[in-house]
């Protein structure tokens, strides 16, 4: 018994999975074991001198190893003991670090979203400034330069939207907000975009669809996944239709949000890069839109794939956990 200790306590492994209260009791049982053989074999001690060496044996044995046994347990609880908090300690710095570095690709996410988003505006004010320079009646021209104030006022925003990085979604009550003005919005901050592109842009999502998400956060993804598609329409230099869809569904416990076009749809080639950060898909493009706008999308508990790119049909959907 004495050597099967022993090897237990050089198991290291199987120690581990022995708590010391099993221990303690296995200790009192071996000490009550011996003890009781003890006195079982007492009255037949001068019969056998064999009989009577075990005896003196079991007396001799029996207390140290009952003893060892307890203050092994004792030791053990002790040790086990100092590893939880020295695994707390470690939890705790490995937790510090973590949020951290999650703070830092917050703050990347949103600052290469403005800095993506500051390329539509601007990209939109260099092709209205080139129509400006064209002959037209003054009506256009007025309708020009309406549009590049709306532009130049766009960029601005995105600037200051750089003030509330981080900020907890607190649009509306509970941290929730309507997706319906949402994709309104985004719809209006596109049209310019849209007219250069003849494409027209359709709303479909029922009020009081909520999500828990920052307004910006929802904005900029939609809007990045919408802009790609007007890029892409726009560059097929025939219009088209673009349309931005929200519902509940119930059964999935998600709301669903899809962005779909009738373009010209994407390339085998590009499509398991699609997410990837500057795996731009045409010349101009930065390649940063669709892996900003899943990012926002994780950030916020929801996710975004892209769930058909077939020429003359586009869509990718977006989904948030449903509140």
């Amino acid at each position: 018994m004495l050597a099967t200790a022993v090897g237990l306590c050089e198991n290291r492994a199987v120690i581990r999975r022995v708590p010391p209260p099993v221990l303690i009791g296995a200790g009192f049982l071996i000490g009550l074991f011996l003890a009781s053989l003890d006195k079982l074999l007492t009255p037949v001690q001068t019969a056998n001198p064999y009989i009577n060496g075990l005896i003196e044996t079991v007396d001799w044995i029996a207390p140290p190893l009952a003893g060892a046994l307890l203050a092994f347990a004792i030791l053990y609880g002790m040790r086990r003991q100092r590893m939880l908090e020295a695994e707390r300690a470690a939890t705790q710095v490995l937790s510090e670090r973590l949020a951290g570095t999650e703070r830092r690709q917050a703050l990347w996410v949103v600052a290469a979203a403005v800095a993506h988003d500051l390329k539509n505006p601007l990209h939109n004010l260099q092709l209205l400034v080139e129509e400006l320079g064209e002959e037209g009646p003054p009506e256009r021209r007025a309708e020009l330069l309406s549009h590049m104030k709306d532009n130049v006022a766009r960029a601005t925003e995105r600037i200051g939207e750089l003030a509330r990085v981080g900020e907890p979604p607190s649009d509306e009550e509970g941290g929730t907000i309507d997706v319906s003005p949402a994709l309104a919005e985004v719809r209006q901050r596109l049209l310019p975009s849209a007219l250069l592109a003849r494409t027209e842009i359709v709303v479909d999502c029922p009020r009081e669809l909520r999500v828990r998400i920052a307004r910006l956060a929802i904005r900029s993804a939609v809007e990045n996944v919408a802009a790609n598609a007007l890029e892409a329409l726009q560059s097929r230099g025939r219009g088209g239709r673009l349309s931005l869809r929200g519902r509940a569904i119930p059964l999935e416990r998600v709301v669903e949000l899809v962005v779909e076009d009738d373009g010209p749809g994407i390339p085998d080639s590009l499509r398991p890069r699609l997410f990837v950060p500057f795996a731009a898909s045409h010349k101009g493009s930065t390649g940063l839109g669709l892996a900003i706008a899943r990012a926002l999308a994780r950030a916020a508990g929801g996710d975004l794939v892209c769930t058909d790119a077939s020429p003359g049909y586009t869509q990718f959907r977006f989904t948030f956990p449903l509140r």
